[in-house]
């Protein structure tokens, strides 16, 4: 299964924002094997990795170690396709975050986001899920920042945050963080989120006519029933990367979401010369792979890390689809 991917419109943004510091993006495009050119398009995609390699390097550059949240203050309308048009015409704010959070995943893969309210605070959470994917804060970051810039603009203002958390260490000043949140910002936590008291999600919003919302559902529906590649396989391998490696998708659940039945899922991936245990376990093992070899940590965490309770197991089955040991991976 190949790496997971990412809308380049995010990345434009980024090389975007980068630039208004007065460097330039087009060497740091060329340091990660791309140019304006290659990520340019509606329809266009780049590796997770990459975007997430870009973003720790370009804040390097810019000299900001806050330059992800940055980034994420700048976000508008046009900033990330048609997400930030699906939220910004969204009949109430509950809606907004609602629907930009059943569909991110169109646009993002290996990711988790969720929305929920839990008696009088309502949450908005995102987290990179792939444990091979070490360079994570500036997007964090910028995530994080980017629901507060979009709700902000939804509510003209209005929006008062509760708290924000971020699983990452704090590496510039905290007031930073403060004074841009308006509240509480803890670090080193289990994941990123933004909290904001329940009574705004009622909130209407005039920024664009709720009219275009639907016609904006529609398309993203669309594009998450197609897949990015548009065969059933690989609509199957997108729906298994977004799930975190521990807590794999029931092959019921992706059956539902695909409008089949769960007989009928089967036959046709056999169909396809595959299977619903094949891409899993594929997944699996790839990620694993990855691990083993870009990170230091242990044989036993690795096989915890991919949803395997015991470590011999998990070697087992390394050795069975890479015909060597995973001790033997790391050269």
């Amino acid at each position: 299964m190949g790496q997971p991917v990412i809308a380049a419109q995010f990345l434009r943004h980024v090389a975007n924002c980068l630039e208004l510091t007065g460097r330039s993006a087009a060497d740091l495009l060329g340091e990660v094997g791309l140019d304006r050119d290659a990520i340019e398009g509606a329809d266009v995609e780049i590796p997770l990795e990459t975007f997430l390699i870009f973003f720790e390097r370009a804040s390097v550059l810019a000299r900001n170690p806050a330059f992800g949240l940055h980034a994420g203050r700048l976000v508008g309308s046009d900033s990330i396709g048609p997400l930030s048009f699906l939220f910004l015409s969204a009949p109430d704010l509950r809606g907004a975050f609602a629907s930009f959070t059943r569909y991110l995943d169109t646009m993002q893969q290996a990711s988790r986001n969720r929305f929920a309210v839990e008696g009088p605070f309502a949450m908005f959470e995102y987290k990179v899920v792939d444990p091979a994917l070490p360079f994570r804060r500036q997007d964090a970051e910028y995530s994080i920042s980017a629901m507060f810039s979009l709700a902000r603009q939804y509510t003209g203002g209005a929006i008062e945050l509760s708290e924000v958390r971020f699983e990452h260490e704090r590496a510039g000043p905290y007031g930073v963080y403060r004074d841009y949140f308006g509240c509480d910002v803890f670090f080193e936590q289990d994941t990123n989120l933004l909290v904001f008291p329940e009574r705004h999600l009622a909130h209407r919003g005039r920024v664009l006519s709720p009219v275009l919302h639907p016609i904006l559902e529609d398309h993203l529906r669309r594009r998450a029933g197609a897949g990015h590649e548009g065969s059933l396989t690989e609509r199957v391998k997108a729906m298994i990367a977004h799930a975190p490696l521990d807590r794999p998708p029931q092959v019921t659940e992706v059956a539902a979401r695909l409008g089949l039945s769960q007989p009928t899922l089967h036959r046709r991936l056999r169909a396809a010369g595959t299977g619903w245990r094949v891409l899993l376990d594929e997944h699996r093992m790839v990620a694993a792979e990855r691990m083993l070899r870009e990170t230091s940590r242990s044989v036993a965490d690795v096989a915890l890390t991919v949803g395997y309770a015991e470590s011999a197991s998990f070697s087992r089955a390394f050795s069975r689809h890479y015909g060597r040991s995973p001790r033997a991976c790391r050269g």
